[in-house]
């Protein structure tokens, strides 16, 4: 006999602190292992859960939302995108579908200065020259600095970038 408390099943494993806090709230059924669920055991999933949690690597097609059963009421990814989930045919059973928006937006605007660092220092040629440790190459690399008035950024969303450009 199922607790009042909603049945939530994930379908990866999640940080810690997420699944502990999950556990108080929720009836959950964990991915322990980490072990990507094929179709079939979404399907099982989806027919028994009131809540699943899938993250962006589960295709939450049509055919496994054509199993849910009647108690499925959300679809809460873990992750920003929900290109994953057949959002068509989750609308005609009345499920709804979320996501994460945001979450990894400090995240990508840190890769992506430590992508421009990467390629105006040429971190990678001059780690080869140092790994090669040939003195016939040392100091033949040229770099560029990057300064903030050469900075130009297009389509730059929430503007994450700009404060760690500043820095520079």
């Amino acid at each position: 006999m199922r607790s009042k408390r909603p049945f939530v099943i994930v379908t990866r494993k999640l940080p810690d602190p997420i699944e502990t806090r999950m556990m108080e709230l929720f009836a959950c059924r964990l991915n322990l292992d980490d072990r990507p669920l094929g179709k079939p055991e979404l399907i099982a999933a989806v027919a028994q859960a009131e809540v699943l949690v899938p993250t962006v690597t589960d295709r939450i097609d049509a055919e496994v939302l054509a199993a849910a059963g009647p108690a499925l009421k959300l679809i809460a990814s873990f992750g920003t995108g929900i290109d994953h989930v057949d959002l068509a045919a989750a609308q005609q059973r009345g499920i709804i579908v979320t996501n994460t928006p945001g979450v990894l937006t400090e995240d990508t605007a840190d890769m992506t200065m430590a992508l421009i660092l990467a390629v105006s220092r040429r971190t990678g040629a001059r780690g080869a020259s140092v790994a090669a440790s040939s003195s016939s190459s040392r100091g033949r690399v040229i770099v560029a600095d990057i300064m903030l008035p050469s900075l130009g950024w297009l389509d730059c969303g929430n503007a994450s970038m700009s404060p760690r450009a500043g820095r520079f």
